[in-house]
């Protein structure tokens, strides 16, 4: 339980460290998307919609009445008809005509009773008989009118249809209310007491036919079944009338009444529905938010450099040494931080690197060290003459040789001259001892500097010679550490030949800049030559991620309460 917590913690330490690296395109995400959504909410035209409510009742008897019968219909498909009838084409068109709409700029033509009805809705109230009718527009005005003038059209339109099928019905039940045909007429039909008579006729009317065959119709038997017969038939007549005169008195009801009505009429809207800006500019918040760290993920998911210890240590393949933050003090020497007495970021870093790179060398002894990297400018010269200063500050005797015989830089950080140096000895050297007066002293105590010398034509030939070895073993024997500044491995390959001599290297891989696949093929290639790679560090790291920002934190708190506790007692 405890292990599947701390995976959890460490993996949204991970996601937080790159949203921190990445807050500028986080920020620049959400700036875009929430600037743009303010931009469209302001700059869209105002909506205002108009509700008037109406309340449309079922009609009486439960039903509708087609050709004379009463034909029952479910609340569902009565009321889903109506609001069907709200938002007809017939009706839509006449309030358009009314109230001459195609003058209007929201519903000019063409396509004009298109617009109205795409800006008509009708919303039915959960579990009641009340609908809302509401209308769009840009002008409030016109909303509320066009919303009591469909309401009121609605009202006028079911008014007429009832009086029409009413008088419709009625006359057809008055022509048959004396005739025959009013038997057939389905509530008749259909009433179970009527059945029942006509059941109890159909009986009779057998025992008669059976009867009238056995004896004359003077019989008194037939003579009582017969008079059985025209009482009943004469109550069928009797119930029939009564439902047809049921009927009508109904009918003649509904020409008096509608079961439509206008409960609210509608108001002129004083706020439009659209833009909601308070909506919209908190949807744009999010939305700017959500892409911005989705852009961010993306973003890392793409890239192929490295940054941090993981990426070392997963892309690479290699031990990490550690970080060296980007100086923005351009001004002095490169190694100037690690001479000043006041509290560096940099100049911890350059020390803890040194701790690491003695660590990584201390099984084997390793006092000679190549420093590469995959392409130029990754600050390979920079990491050299820091890690030579900071070795020095150990009482070490230190020797920095430039190998980079094709654009050297260690002269400039040391301001030595560079008129005299390596290539000299690769050159002409007859022996080792010419050495001494080759290698300058530096403004580093401890700290001694053998320059390029002049730029040879080639270099590749000079770095093939066995001077180079003689070199290397002559180093070794007069200096406590010897460090090589070589040239990076793409696209050249020179580093090779001094890796026959010198078998350790430390990998200069600067902060999100060389893609991982190169900077892992340029590390195969030392290997394949038989050089050791003691691992790999990060150059001119740039605060933004977590664990970096944590570690120049808990620094500046480390010392700080160092120097506290140092100044108590002479307080």
């Amino acid at each position: 339980m405890a292990e599947q917590t701390t995976s959890e913690e460490l993996d949204f330490s991970h996601y937080l460290d790159v949203i921190l690296r990445r807050r500028w395109v986080v920020l620049a995400a959400f700036t875009i998307v929430f600037v743009s959504t303010a931009l469209v909410t302001f700059t869209t035209r105002r909506v205002y919609q108009a509700t008037s409510l109406l309340v449309i009742e079922k009609e009486r008897g439960g039903g509708a009445i087609q050709n004379g019968s009463m034909v029952e219909n479910s609340n569902d498909d009565y009321y889903q008809t109506q609001y069907k009838l709200l938002q007809s084409r017939s009706l839509l068109e006449r309030v358009y005509s009314d109230m001459a709409l195609e003058k209007t700029e929201d519903f000019a033509q063409p396509r004009g009773v298109v617009k109205l009805q795409g800006a008509v809705t009708i919303t039915p109230i959960l579990r009641s008989r009340l609908v809302y009718v509401r209308v769009a527009s840009h002008d409030a005005k016109l909303a509320a009118s066009i919303a009591n003038r469909l309401s009121e059209a609605f009202v006028e339109q079911n008014l007429a249809s009832q009086l029409f099928i009413s008088k419709e019905v009625l006359q057809a039940l008055q022509a048959k209310g004396g005739d025959s045909n009013a038997a057939d007429l389905p509530a008749v039909v259909n009433s179970p007491l009527i059945q029942s008579l006509k059941g109890e006729y159909a009986k009779l009317q057998s025992s008669y036919a059976e009867l009238y065959a056995r004896y004359t119709e003077k019989h008194p038997t037939v003579i009582r079944v017969k008079s059985s017969m025209v009482a009943l038939d004469s109550q069928i007549r009797s119930e029939t009338g009564r439902i047809v005169a049921s009927m009508k008195t109904e009918l003649s009801g509904q020409l008096k009444g509608n079961n439509v009505r206008v409960i609210d009429t509608a108001l002129v809207p004083e706020n439009p529905i659209k833009p909601n800006k308070r909506n919209a500019l908190t949807l744009g918040f999010i939305a700017g938010l959500v892409f911005g760290v989705a852009l961010a993920f993306l973003i890392e998911m793409l890239d192929q450099s490295v940054r941090t210890q993981e990426d070392v240590e997963n892309k690479l393949r290699l031990p990490f040494l550690g970080q060296v933050p980007l100086s923005s003090d351009n001004k002095g020497a490169v190694y100037k931080a690690l001479l000043t007495k006041e509290l560096s970021l940099t100049s911890e870093a350059v020390r803890n690197l040194r701790t690491m790179v003695d660590f990584a060398a201390l099984p084997q002894n390793i006092k000679t060290i190549l420093v590469t990297s995959t392409v130029q400018d990754e600050g390979k010269s920079y990491v050299s003459s820091n890690l030579a200063v900071a070795f020095s500050q150990l009482g070490e005797k230190v020797l920095l040789i430039t190998g980079d015989l094709r654009r050297p830089s260690i002269h400039k950080n040391f301001g030595v001259s560079s008129e005299r140096g390596l290539s000299d000895f690769l050159a002409k050297g007859q022996n080792v001892d010419e050495l001494e007066r080759l290698v300058q002293d530096s403004d580093v105590p401890g700290v001694k500097v053998l320059a390029c010398g002049p730029r040879p034509p080639n270099p590749s030939e000079l770095l093939n010679t066995p001077r180079l070895g003689a070199l290397i073993a002559w180093s070794k024997a007069n200096y406590d550490r010897v460090i090589v500044d070589c040239t990076p491995m793409f696209p050249i390959h020179d580093t090779l030949l001094w890796g026959r001599h010198v078998t350790a290297a430390v990998f200069v891989v600067r902060y999100g800049s060389t893609r991982a696949p190169l900077v892992a093929k340029a590390c195969q290639r030392l290997q394949e030559g038989g050089i050791k790679i003691l691992g790999a560090v990060v150059n001119a790291a740039r605060p933004g991620g977590l664990t970096y920002s944590a570690y120049g934190y808990y620094y500046q708190q480390y010392y700080h309460a160092y120097e506290q506790k140092a100044a108590a007692p002479q307080a």
